[in-house]
């Protein structure tokens, strides 16, 4: 069994605010990408379910699928690029099934859908050979994902309150 947290990381970029980043088994995801595929800019990328998203549907996408319903399989966007914020840049999906107490990412690619219509990502995913799937128990994934929501109502507050000033 795999071991997956979200753990508030500094970010690579000095113009970035910090933010929870997926650790599995004790590697954060962006670094584990990079050492596999050398000279693919993968180091930096940031998960998708941060608040600063640019696109609420894109957003909704994402929560809507990062944890699919039992028995169920979905393509989810799960790292992005920094700098845009939204799907039209680098962005790393994995193929999610639930089957119950476990959740599993079976494979995982950079997504190459042409289509600007959130709903149409995950059409088309070039996917990585390197790595095998993963396992986590659903406690774990839960965890994570609560993690990540704590994260995303504290920069929610901090974002409006440096709109009102």
């Amino acid at each position: 069994m795999n071991k997956i947290k979200g753990i508030l990381k500094n970010s690579d970029y000095e113009d970035y605010w910090d933010f929870i980043n997926y650790q599995i088994d004790g590697y954060w995801l962006d670094e584990k990408l990079d050492e596999l595929y050398p000279d693919n800019m993968f180091k930096g990328l940031i998960p998708t379910l941060v608040y600063w998203m640019e696109r609420d549907d894109e957003k909704e996408v994402v929560w809507n699928r990062i944890l699919p319903n039992e028995n169920e399989t979905m393509i989810c966007p799960i790292l992005m690029c920094p700098d845009d914020n939204d799907f039209s840049c680098t962005l790393i999906v994995a193929e999610i099934k639930n089957y119950g107490q476990i959740i599993q990412w079976k494979k995982i690619g950079i997504d190459k859908t042409k289509e600007w219509d959130a709903e149409k990502v995950g059409s088309t995913v070039e996917w990585f050979e390197k790595l095998t799937e993963l396992n986590f128990s659903k406690q774990d994934y839960l965890t994570m994902i609560e993690t990540f929501k704590q994260q995303f109502l504290f920069d929610k507050l901090r974002i409006e309150e440096n709109i009102k000033k």
